[in-house]
């Protein structure tokens, strides 16, 4: 057997196939330790120039914020070639149609679903532009300090923020300049909430409150020191209170598969963070045992949303172009 590392796929191929970057292949191990009749299988963009094809009954394309313009245009032609086969997959975020961090958060600002702007810190006028409070983040994802991105509160500390990445070497381009808003509820912290998409499933995920502004996860022990938000997440999963607006957004951005994290602007309106492509799913024993009971049936509903996939398509093989590591390789230079 070859080593682990030069296997084709991590979990099962044949099934609902998923194609993420390298830093993403594992986002969904918590859903392969559900996934019993094993429809689940990840492939990594890089790991496709280890063979020429691989079966699926439906794809997946995740991570497409991290690809490059190049990237997702050679995507986009092979996908239009699986389309275009006899019995073609299900293709789920296929691309062009996904819009990325940027274009989504834009339009929906301009469609007044968002109070709040967004511009790109190459804009020689960002400075001028951007309301207060902002922060900067990495378009793709990712955040320019340890723990969260700073909050700046005037043009001063824009442009000292600016000086201060570009002294370290950030370079300007990618990075966005993203204007805060304030999701505080009755409990006095922030609080983020989270709908999955899976296909035709619309799914709530969790609500995570937080004293800190930029809400990644609950604050540490906040889940054994207060059943009433414990009782207010189980609510917020059964009842899914903006499942008809949350399926809007996800429509506008042209999206099939991720999960979409939002707060509650004072006025009771929705502001959306963003759109997740390849988003994180926790192992089922990880998550404390007061949540268990109402969150580890949201991972099962994804499950079973894969599986009605695997049902309804047939499992083609599917062809990638051979130069994978050529085109790779060129690129590198």
């Amino acid at each position: 057997m070859p080593p682990s590392f030069l296997n084709m796929t991590c979990g099962q191929e044949g099934g609902v196939v998923f194609l993420t970057a390298r830093a993403g292949r594992t986002t969904l191990n918590g859903l392969r330790v559900l996934d019993k009749h094993g429809v689940i299988g990840v492939i990594d963009y890089p790991r496709l120039a280890l063979s020429s094809s691989f079966r699926a009954s439906a794809v997946v394309i995740c991570d497409i914020e991290r690809m490059t313009p190049d990237y997702e245009s050679r995507v986009i032609g092979i996908v239009r070639k699986w389309r275009d086969q006899p019995a073609p997959p299900a293709i789920l975020n296929e691309p062009p149609r996904p819009l990325r961090r940027y274009e989504l958060l834009k339009k929906l600002h301009k469609l007044g679903v968002n109070q709040k702007d967004i511009c790109r810190l190459d804009d020689p006028d960002a400075v001028e532009k951007v309301g207060f409070p902002c922060f900067i983040r990495d378009e793709a994802g990712h955040h320019l300090t340890p723990d969260h991105p700073r909050l700046l509160h005037s043009r001063d500390e824009l442009q000292t923020e600016i000086d201060r990445l570009e002294e370290t070497g950030v370079p300007r381009f990618g990075k966005i300049v993203v204007e805060f808003e304030d999701t505080r509820d009755d409990t006095g912290m922030y609080c983020k909430l989270a709908y999955y998409k899976a296909a035709d499933a619309l799914i709530p995920a969790h609500s995570f409150w937080n004293p800190e502004w930029f809400v990644k996860y609950p604050k540490p022990g906040l889940v054994a020191e207060r059943p009433d938000l414990v009782e207010r997440e189980r609510e917020f999963v059964i009842t899914s209170p903006h499942e008809t607006e949350i399926a809007r957004i996800f429509d506008v951005a042209g999206i099939d598969y991720g999960r979409i994290d939002y707060g509650i602007r004072p006025d009771g309106g929705l502001h959306i963070f963003e759109i997740n492509t390849n988003p994180n799913h926790s192992h089922p024993g990880s998550i404390a045992p007061e949540r268990q009971p109402h969150i580890n049936p949201v991972q099962e509903r994804i499950v079973q949303a894969l599986e009605r996939l695997v049902e309804q398509n047939p499992c083609t093989r599917l062809a990638w172009p051979r130069d994978e590591l050529l085109y790779r390789l060129r690129r590198q230079l």
